[in-house]
């Protein structure tokens, strides 16, 4: 039986990497439904797993290692090669779910834009196989499980999880948009797209946003954690920008700034010529503004006997806004006391 999960493990990688359909069986994820009855089904999945005393969202769940660590640790592992005397538990997202059989169902498990592939088989399951089936079939695409296996490769060397266990620890009710299939590969400042995937932009490399999975672009500002949970190029922008701040930070703490929180709201709309939002203490029984600039402020923080002071913070401005205008954007500034911009 081990080797023909084998064999039915290394077809159901080829299904994953696109070349042949995904399978559907009694348990897969239903996604043919419409979405309203499909958050249906899952609200009665939940009343029907207390109902049987197993809580649907427990709240806790001890995890050994990050899927990205997991991945770093085993990738040496050859095809084939299974770690049996070795026990490792970690969570992530479903983002796909393939069923070869009642008794073997594959997932993709996503954390912090990482995948590890899930094999779960009722021949090395704690499960008893009267409820494998039935504890698989509840899982669906979106929801977060816990996973306690232990580490291997396929024959055909996608590395996986054997899972011994899984523990649903969150369900998605809503329907996620489909997914597309596709890897994609940076090589020497260069990125190959293959099937049309973006999981791997990079700073410098343009972004091909026909081959995100959500493609609507108020949906994805409006709901920017779908737009995370589905589209993984995305995760990259958000840490690119946090870096870019990191390194603004860096360079002027360096160089002996002091970073200071000024106020947000203030009595004056002072610092720059913008229409400012306007707002009401209640305690106070007054309008204030928010800042349009911290400007004013930090001048007075020089005027004190600060010479380098910088703020990084939010700004406000109540005008027209379009994808590279935002009535709220971050914004740094900096003084410095005895300099002259053309001075180095």
């Amino acid at each position: 039986s081990e080797r023909l999960m084998e064999q039915e493990g290394d077809n159901m990688d080829i299904a994953g990497d696109g070349i042949l359909p995904q399978q559907h069986g009694p348990a897969g994820d239903g996604e043919e439904t419409d979405p309203t009855q499909y958050y249906e089904n899952r609200l009665k999945m939940l009343d029907s797993l207390r109902s049987a005393g197993v809580e649907p969202y427990p709240h806790k769940f001890d995890i050994a290692i990050s899927i990205a660590d997991y991945v770093a640790k085993y990738n040496s592992l050859g095809a084939g090669e299974h770690l049996l005397t070795v026990t490792e538990s970690l969570a992530g997202r479903v983002m796909s779910k393939r069923v070869s059989s009642s008794k073997l169902f594959f997932y993709d498990l996503y954390g912090d834009g990482v995948k590890v592939q899930v094999m779960a088989g009722a021949s090395y399951s704690e499960v008893a196989e009267t409820e494998f089936y039935k504890c698989h079939s509840v899982v669906k695409r979106g929801d977060i499980v816990g996973i306690i296996g232990y580490p291997g490769r396929s024959s055909r060397g996608e590395l996986s999880i054997f899972a011994r266990n899984l523990i649903l620890l969150s369900p998605c009710l809503h329907m996620l948009p489909n997914q597309r299939t596709g890897r994609c590969t940076a090589v020497a400042g260069k990125t190959t797209r293959a099937k049309a995937d973006a999981d791997c932009w990079v700073p410098g490399i343009g972004r091909n946003t026909e081959a995100y999975v959500l493609k609507d672009q108020e949906t994805r500002y409006r709901q920017r954690y779908l737009d995370l949970m589905v589209n993984h190029q995305v995760r990259h922008i958000f840490r690119t920008r946090s870096r870019v701040i990191s390194f603004i930070r860096r360079f002027l703490d360096e160089r002996n700034f002091l970073e200071v929180e000024t106020p947000m709201m203030n009595l004056i709309p002072g610092g720059a010529s913008a229409k400012p939002f306007v707002t009401h203490h209640n305690e106070l029984n007054m309008d204030l503004y928010m800042r349009i600039a911290p400007e004013l402020h930090l001048k007075q923080l020089v005027v004190g006997g600060l010479d380098r002071v910088y703020e990084i913070g939010k700004q406000f401005r109540n005008e027209g806004f379009d994808l590279t205008h935002s009535p709220e954007f971050t914004g740094c500034e900096f003084y410095m006391a005895f300099m002259q911009t053309t001075m180095t």
